[in-house]
C-alpha cells in the first residue's frame, strides 16, 4: 500500500511517478479502492465501482508503463469517474433514475471513448439528480459534501464533484445545463469546467436540454481540469500553463437591482479581484443583462426541451419519477410554443450583448454560486434577508455561460468562516478555453488557493449517523 497523500496529487506529478518507475498504476489502484470502501458509504458518492475492471485496466497501464515510457497516452493510469447519465460500453448507466437502473450501453459515447484512448482508467459512475433534473432519486440517496457532511454538494454533478474533492479519483467527465459542473465544483471545493458548447461531443448523454446541455470535466486543479478537457475534447494536451496575469483585462459584473448574495461570498470574490489586480490584470465593470431574467430565460427554454425529452418515459413509466423531478418535467407542458420560440430569440439577443459586453476583454469575473453550500434537503435559503428556493438560488450566476454557449470555469478563491469552500467563476469567449484556463491556472497560483488543505477524511460509518 501507499500513503493516501499520492491520491492527491496531480495528474503530473503522477505521471511523472509511473515514469520514474517511483509508483505503478496497481500500487495506486489499490489504496484508491481502499480509500473508497472505507469513506464511500459515507459520501455516496458512487453508484456502481468497477473494482474488477479498475484491476485489469491498471495491470494492462503498467505493463504498457513497463514496455515504453516515450510513447504514452497523456493520461496513462489516470484514476477517473463518469457522471451517470453519460453512456459506458458493459456499464450500467442509470442516469440516477429507477427506469434505467438495469440499462447497460453497447457502446461509449464518445468522449468517454476519447478518455479511454487517452490511458484513463475507469473507476466506476457517479451519483447524480435524477436525469440531472432537480432531485436525487431516493434509489440512490443524495451526496454528502466532503468538507461537512451535513451539507449539499448542490447538483445535478453532486457525485463526481464530491468523489474528486475526496480524493476518490482525480476527475470526472459530468455535465453542465444550467450550473450543474460548476455549482457542485464550488460547493465541494473543487475546479468545474463547462467548455464551449458542443467543444466535447454530447452523444451518448442523456440529456435534459437539446440546446443547453454540455459535457464538461471536473478535478482537483486547473492544470487537471486542462488536461481532462483536452483528452475528451479529442485536443493536444496542454503545456505547462504560463501564470503571468500582467496585461489580462477581466470585465467585472457590475451592480445590479436584483443582486442577492452571501456576504462572505461576495468579500471573497471581491479579494480574489484584489489578487488579479496585484498580479498585473486589468479589472473593469461591465453592465449585462438582469441575471434573474437570464435564468428565467434559460428554464423556459431547458423546460420545455426537458419535457420533450421524457414525453414518452412520462407516458410509460410517469410513477417511476421522483415527485419532484416528475413535477418539473410536466410543468413543461405549460410552456406554449410561442413562448418558447420567443424565448429562443431572446437568447440570440443576449448572446449579441454579452458578446458586445466582452469585447477587447480576456475573461469576465464573477462569483458561481450565491450561497454557500446549504444543509441536506434544505428547499429554502436565506441570501441577504431574501428567502430563495435552493434550485433557483444557486443559478443565479450560471445560466449566463450556459445559454450562450461561452466557455465557463468555477475556481476556489476562498472559505467561509466556517470553513466552506468559495469559489469565483470566469467566463471566457467561444472555443478559447486555453486561454480562461491559462488565466485561472494564473490565479490559482497568484491566491494560493491550489495549496489550500484538502477536504477531510471520512470515518467509515459516518453515513447513518
Amino acid at each position: 500500500m501507499i500513503p493516501e497523500d499520492l491520491l492527491f496529487t496531480s495528474i503530473a506529478e503522477l505521471g511523472d511517478a509511473y515514469r520514474s518507475r517511483a509508483l505503478s498504476p496497481c500500487e495506486l489502484v489499490d489504496t484508491l479502492l481502499d480509500r473508497i470502501s472505507d469513506m464511500d458509504a459515507t459520501l455516496n458518492s458512487y453508484v456502481t465501482v468497477l473494482e474488477q475492471s479498475l484491476r485489469e485496466d491498471a495491470r494492462r497501464a503498467e505493463r504498457r508503463l513497463r514496455a515504453d515510457t516515450d510513447t504514452l497516452p497523456p493520461l496513462l493510469g489516470i484514476p477517473i469517474s463518469v457522471k451517470d447519465n453519460i453512456a459506458t460500453a458493459g456499464v450500467r448507466t442509470t442516469a440516477g433514475s429507477r427506469i434505467l437502473r438495469d440499462w447497460v450501453p453497447d457502446h461509449d459515447a464518445p468522449s468517454v471513448g476519447r478518455l479511454r484512448e487517452a490511458g484513463a482508467l475507469l473507476v466506476g459512475k457517479t451519483n447524480l439528480f435524477e436525469f440531472a433534473y432537480g432531485e436525487a432519486h431516493e434509489d440512490y440517496g443524495a451526496v454528502r459534501n466532503p468538507w461537512s457532511l451535513d451539507r449539499s454538494t448542490a447538483g445535478s454533478s453532486s457525485g463526481s464533484a464530491a468523489s474528486v474533492a475526496g480524493g476518490l479519483g482525480w476527475g470526472s467527465l459530468a455535465t453542465d445545463t444550467g450550473g450543474s459542473i460548476r455549482v457542485p465544483a464550488a460547493f465541494c471545493g473543487v475546479v468545474g469546467l463547462k467548455p464551449t458548447f458542443g467543444a466535447i461531443p454530447s452523444a451518448g448523454m442523456i440529456s435534459t436540454s437539446w440546446t443547453v446541455c454540455h459535457v464538461g470535466v471536473i478535478a482537483r486543479s486547473v492544470d487537471d481540469a486542462a488536461r481532462l478537457f483536452a483528452a475528451a475534447a479529442g485536443r493536444r494536451s496542454p503545456e505547462r500553463a504560463d501564470t503571468d496575469l500582467r496585461g489580462v483585462r477581466l470585465a467585472m459584473l457590475g451592480s445590479q437591482a436584483t443582486e442577492l448574495v452571501d456576504q462572505e461570498i461576495r468579500a471573497a470574490v471581491h479579494a480574489a479581484s484584489d489578487h488579479f489586480e496585484e498580479a498585473g490584470a486589468i479589472l473593469r465593470p461591465v453592465g449585462l443583462p438582469d441575471l434573474v431574467l437570464v435564468r428565467a430565460l434559460l428554464w423556459t427554454i431547458a423546460s420545455a426541451e426537458a419535457s420533450d425529452i421524457h414525453e414518452e418515459r412520462l407516458r410509460t413509466h410517469r410513477d417511476q419519477y421522483h415527485p419532484t423531478v416528475r413535477d418539473r418535467l410536466e410543468r413543461g407542458y405549460d410552456i406554449p410554443a410561442p413562448y418558447y420560440v420567443r424565448a429562443q430569440r431572446v437568447r440570440q439577443w443576449l448572446i449579441e450583448q454579452v458578446d458586445q459586453a466582452l469585447t477587447g476583454f480576456d475573461a469576465l469575473l464573477l462569483p458561481t454560486s450565491p450561497i454557500l453550500p446549504y444543509p441536506l434537503g434544505a428547499r429554502w435559503v436565506d441570501v441577504g434577508g431574501t428567502e430563495e428556493e435552493t434550485g433557483q438560488a444557486v443559478t443565479r450566476y450560471t445560466p449566463l455561460a450556459s445559454l450562450t454557449g461561452r466557455p465557463a470555469v468555477s475556481i476556489p478563491c476562498g472559505a467561509s468562516s466556517s470553513g466552506l469552500p468559495i469559489s469565483l467563476q470566469l467566463v471566457g469567449h467561444p472555443n478559447e478555453e486555453e486561454v480562461l484556463l491559462r488565466v485561472a491556472a494564473a490565479y490559482e497560483k497568484a491566491s494560493g488557493w491550489n495549496e489550500r488543505p484538502r477536504a477531510i477524511t471520512v470515518p467509515a460509518g459516518v453515513r447513518d449517523a
